[in-house]
């Protein structure tokens, strides 16, 4: 039995002393490419800091993040934890089929931001009314992939009531043109239309979504029999990945859409600018294919602002038509849908843009309007409030 015990103390002082070791050896790390975050930096030790706890605190976050061997210790953690019937593992589900789900309990939900953003976006649309159509201000609220396949969810797994939030919202849009596509998603649930890694919708999820706003704004529609697919990777390991690391989990498909014998839409006779710097000929950033984040491939990821010209419609030839879309992250495989029906189309996401909005869309001479949140997004997002310059 002293043996025993011996050689457990031996094996245990050899794993700290490999680990502490390889701490040490290896170098800090500034950036998680698989967690997409900024790790923690060594803790500025002061008096103050040392009587708050707030010392201590940094750095048990410095030492959680820079231990050696950080990745492989968890996703060796996450494979206990579903040997022994885990599937709430680092702030996710893990569901049925593969399928991995954002965790947002009704606790993560501050109703009061809720309520602000509501009606942030009610008196923005209020007050460019009279420079808009009514019928052309129109708000899309996608929901996640945990409200759309409810029954590929682990038992007990706690979500937020998304749908409540949304008819909240529709109800306060009542005035204006609200997109509601839960039923169009629901109906296709058995289809790949989110990513099983990742929180976004899949590019089917986007054109689902894309068929019920041309109903609703009144444009044609690219049938899907008159399009061609085009799978651009069959590795993607998205965001929801990133927080379990498991080692069993699927690998995710991107691809795009366009016109049978054409380049994808948002390829042809599009010209992209990216905060007023950056210029490109395309919707997509093929290098971001090689990088951990692919969703990136669409747009490159987010920017302040990014205007989509489409040279192809000529002025004169049409009215004029400019969309403004005021976005998160769910819009960049969806917007490319749209170019075929704009002159200009500019992208706003309020988390790094400053401007004043209401002078934004009398300078660009916009003629449309969409706000395109994920709904989990819109409860928690504290920039909304800059459509409206308020605080």
């Amino acid at each position: 039995m002293k043996k025993i015990r011996l050689g457990t103390t031996i094996v245990f002082l050899a794993f700290l002393v490999l680990v502490s070791g390889g701490s040490l050896l290896i170098k800090d790390r500034d950036f998680s490419p698989n967690e997409n975050r900024y790790l923690a930096e060594p803790p500025k030790l002061t008096g103050d800091r040392l009587l708050s706890g707030q010392f201590q605190k940094d750095l048990e976050d410095y030492l959680r993040d820079q231990i050696g061997f950080r990745d492989g210790w968890i996703t060796i953690k996450t494979g206990v934890q579903k040997s022994c019937g885990n599937t709430d593992i680092g702030g996710a589900y893990v569901g049925k089929d593969g399928y991995d789900f954002e965790k947002i309990t009704p606790e993560d939900v501050d109703d009061t931001l809720f309520r602000r953003n509501t009606q942030t976006v009610a008196e923005y649309f209020d007050s460019v009314s009279d420079m808009v159509e009514p019928n052309r201000l129109s708000f899309l609220l996608v929901p996640t992939s945990g409200l759309v396949m409810e029954d590929k969810l682990p038992k007990n797994a706690r979500l937020f009531d998304q749908s409540k939030y949304i008819d909240d919202v529709q109800r306060a849009m009542e005035d204006y043109n609200f997109i509601d596509v839960r039923q169009e998603l629901v109906t296709h649930k058995d289809e790949y239309i989110y990513y099983r890694t990742d929180h976004h919708w899949t590019t089917d999820g986007a054109y689902i979504a894309y068929e019920k706003w041309c109903e609703s704004t009144g444009h044609d529609c690219v049938g899907r029999d008159a399009l061609r697919q085009q799978i651009v990777t069959e590795n993607f390991r998205g965001s929801l990945y990133s927080k379990i690391l498991d080692a069993d989990s699927a690998y995710d498909c991107i691809w795009t859409y366009g016109p049978k014998d054409a380049e994808p839409f948002g390829s042809e006779n599009i010209v992209v600018t990216i905060d007023n710097k950056e210029t490109k000929d395309t919707c997509y950033a093929i290098e971001k294919l090689e990088e951990k984040d692919k969703y990136a491939y669409f747009f490159g990821g987010n920017y302040g602002e990014v205007r989509i010209e489409n040279t192809a419609l000529e002025q004169g030839d049409t009215e004029e038509r400019n969309l403004l879309v005021v976005k998160d992250s769910f819009a960049n495989s969806f917007v490319p849908f749209l170019t075929e029906s704009y002159h200009n189309i500019y992208m706003v996401d309020l988390r790094y843009y400053n401007g004043d909005m209401e002078t934004y869309l009398k300078g660009h001479h916009i003629t449309d309007v969409l706000v395109l949140y994920n709904i989990s997004n819109f409860v928690s997002d504290r920039n909304v409030y800059k459509l409206t310059g308020g605080i």
